[in-house]
């Protein structure tokens, strides 16, 4: 039936739209046959405090109000460790790093995915909120070849689908997608969430950063051409004020609240790289800029819905 109806829709518009191409007619088949993303996204139950320290010191985040938050907790002998960070977008889907599934990391039997959580020790959590899933697919950007050229990360992006859906809680829901192409302000502070420091927080940080305007951060003193357009570039630009997420942040959220509206979240970014050590180089940090890999992203959901996948 899948097969059928795209196959349909292809041939309609390949015969009514000749100009058009592959990738706009892509788009199209995207917005028609993929389910809506959830209509409550993106609006925690619980406020999330304006502060803006750097996640670095750490101002602890008011617990369970970036209910979207996960961490991705690696299996190590009898145990499982908290070694990345990624954001819930579906419940069935995690946005997080490509840089995160290197080789031997790309094995799904390696990973849990724990939501609900505010404290590392999750038995100070509030009861029952946390709750955590096996992984049965990883998806990387194809386009990811960090592992073959360390001078090259871009498209550093990936999914991850959970072997069952996620219940929605008052402490578990999902962030909003931006809309594709979106480009944030220089100017505007969007906000980094996690437990990374140069040691782990046990409760969860937050700190807002102010996007930087692609030509200043690819300047010579900041990251001159390893930047790229589908990257955000955001921190201080006065040494004295700059602030960063760390790298015990990879992975995670960068999150905005979407234009016309200080309630609704978006994910606008992915923690992709940074300074070394945290703040102490001088240089803002940098994330994929999710709005550049929307249709990729709806594409390979809708694809994941084929008989067989």
């Amino acid at each position: 039936k899948w097969l059928n109806t795209i196959f349909f829709l292809f041939t309609l518009l390949s015969l009514f739209s000749p100009s058009l191409s592959f990738h706009l007619r892509m788009k199209m088949y995207s917005h028609l046959l993929l389910p809506d993303w959830p209509e409550n996204c993106g609006n925690p139950a619980v406020t999330p405090s304006n502060a803006t320290m750097r996640v670095v010191n750490g101002v602890e985040a008011v617990p369970h109000s970036w209910p979207w938050q996960v961490s991705m907790q690696r299996r190590r002998e009898s145990c499982h460790i908290d070694q990345f960070i990624c954001s819930l977008i579906h419940e069935e889907w995690i946005l997080t790093a490509a840089h995160c599934f290197m080789f031997p990391l790309n094995n799904v039997s390696y990973w849990r995915m724990c939501l609900g959580k505010h404290h590392m020790n999750s038995s100070m959590d509030v009861p029952s909120a946390e709750a955590c899933y096996k992984v049965d697919r990883i998806i990387r950007h194809e386009g990811f070849v960090y592992e073959q050229d360390r001078s090259d990360i871009t498209n550093d992006i990936a999914l991850v689908h959970l072997a069952e859906p996620v219940k929605m809680t008052r402490e578990i829901s999902p962030i909003c997608l931006p809309k594709p192409g979106a480009v944030m302000p220089a100017g505007k502070p969007c906000f980094v969430t996690g437990w990374g420091d140069e040691k782990v927080s046990e409760k969860l940080n937050q700190a807002a950063l102010p996007i930087i305007d692609f030509f200043t951060c690819s300047e010579p003193a900041y990251w001159w051409d390893v930047l790229r357009p589908s990257m955000i570039c955001a921190g201080y630009e006065s040494p004295d004020e700059l602030k960063s997420a760390c790298q015990g942040d990879s992975g995670g959220p960068f999150a905005c609240s979407a234009a016309g509206t200080n309630t609704t979240w978006e994910v606008h970014g992915i923690v992709s790289f940074g300074p070394q050590g945290c703040i102490k180089d001088k240089k803002p940090s940098v994330f994929t800029r999710v709005s550049a890999f929307i249709w990729r992203l709806k594409a390979l959901f809708l694809f994941s819905q084929l008989p067989g996948r």
